[in-house]
């Protein structure tokens, strides 16, 4: 029996519920596809009527991964949309424990910690949205991750 990958997944938090899951955008490319949405005063639910969509393109996803995985300690991603005015931030914040997502759209905002087991399922996502988009396995984008785009961004040797 073969098992499915996970293609997406939940993070829940107190003022805010995110989803990451992988799509085909426009042009049949695979991207990492979040929305996010915030809680509804006095209930116990989130207002996805109103959530903010936004998608990671091809060009954006080694730097993802790289903030993802630890690499480096960011990842800020700006003027997506048809108005311009959606961003995405990722910061590590390792002393929590935490990898800290904001996702904004104009003056509205959510923002939600991602706990670290988490953390592991955007991990595995993101790099098969990678080995998608190159066409080359998950071992090798990761080893590419550390050897080009983490190394210019970050300094490594």
């Amino acid at each position: 029996m073969t098992e499915k990958l996970v293609d997406g997944f939940h993070v829940y938090g107190a003022s805010a519920s995110a989803k990451f899951e992988i799509v085909a955008n426009r042009g049949g490319v695979s991207v990492l596809a979040v929305d996010i949405a915030g809680r509804v005063p006095s209930r116990d639910s989130f207002d996805w009527d109103k959530k903010i969509s936004i998608q990671v393109t091809d060009r954006e996803m080694p730097q993802l991964m790289c903030a993802v995985l630890g690499i480096t300690p960011t990842f800020d991603l700006k003027n997506h949309g048809l108005k311009k005015n959606k961003s995405l931030s990722l910061a590590n914040q390792a002393d929590k424990g935490v990898l800290y997502l904001r996702v904004t759209e104009g003056q509205v905002g959510h923002s939600i910690p991602i706990s670290a087991d988490k953390v592991f399922h955007l991990g595995v996502i993101g790099m098969k949205v990678l080995s998608l988009q190159t066409r080359v396995d998950t071992q090798t984008c990761l080893l590419l991750l550390r050897g080009t785009t983490g190394r210019l961004l970050h300094g490594l040797q």
